[in-house]
């Protein structure tokens, strides 16, 4: 496996364990220095992780992996301090809302919404998380931010339970979504069982195992190359640019992630404009 300690891993992480405990687990299993992740899951959560390794830690901040994609379980009649089903009820409800109550409701969570974190999250208040604060019973502040769902599909809805697909932009929280599904139905909500499916351009049809990787398989692996999403830009002066020295240009070739070339593009103001578009004949 040493040809892939500079690479990027896809890998689904099982129920029970935090982000970062799962991150070193990995890390130890195939002897890496360094280890990364682009996204935490919550312990219930499983799913699809985007790990880097070694010097593929570097080139994190420029993998894309803001859009996310979901698959959650949300049970009807209760709501819980932390706003999935590990946490302590709050609240009971004994109504459980039909099918077309279900989806009258999902339709309104379409587009930009604004979500309110739950109690127990990440999020930070003068430098502590919120998580720690209601560990010492302390009152989180009610942060509301603005999330996009860029589509919510039905799955399946039974006993109440639901459970649907959710296509949605960075920071949405699953937990404060299943929570406000069920205050819209009129009753109460808990999310109940979390995946991720997809992040950025990753799928989890993609990714590979901790009983894989401990096999060697190479299911799961990805170069950096592959899993940055920029244009490409082809110098000369190579020995210029690895030792640190600026590079001036004003035009690059600009091609699609195919190697497809699409024509030359004019940097200014950290934008490429299109200079010359090619067509189909070039």
């Amino acid at each position: 496996m040493a040809e892939y300690q500079n690479h990027i891993l896809l890998i689904s992480k099982p129920f029970g364990i935090t982000s970062f405990k799962f991150t070193n687990l990995v890390r130890e299993i195939l002897k890496a220095k360094k280890a990364g992740h682009t996204g935490t899951l919550d312990p219930i959560a499983t799913g699809l992780m985007v790990i880097a390794l070694n010097g593929a830690t570097k080139f994190m901040r420029f993998i894309n992996t803001d859009r996310k994609e979901y698959v959650i379980r949300v049970r009807f009649g209760l709501e819980t301090d932390t706003d999935d089903i590990t946490g302590r009820i709050i609240r009971t409800s004994d109504k459980i809302p039909s099918f077309d109550e279900v989806e009258s409701v999902i339709e309104k969570f379409s587009g930009e919404i604004v979500q309110e974190a739950p109690t127990f999250s990440a999020k930070k208040v003068n430098g502590t998380p919120f998580y720690e604060l209601a560990r010492n019973g302390k009152k989180t502040p009610h942060r509301k931010a603005k999330v996009t769902i860029f589509k919510m599909e039905i799955i399946n809805y039974s006993a109440g339970n639901l459970v649907v697909r959710v296509d949605c932009s960075k920071g949405t929280y699953m937990r404060s979504l299943a929570r406000d599904i069920g205050r819209a139905c009129g009753s109460a909500a808990t999310l109940s069982a979390i995946a991720r499916t997809r992040a950025g351009k990753f799928s989890i049809k993609d990714a590979t195992t901790l009983t894989r990787i401990r096999r060697g398989e190479k299911k799961g692996f990805v170069s950096v190359e592959d899993a940055i999403t920029l244009p490409c830009l082809i110098v000369e002066d190579t020995h210029s640019f690895l030792n640190g020295v600026d590079i001036k240009t004003n035009f690059v070739k600009v091609k699609d992630k195919n190697g497809k070339f699409l024509g030359i593009g004019r940097i200014e103001t950290g934008k490429i404009h299109p200079e010359r578009v090619a067509n189909e004949d070039i």
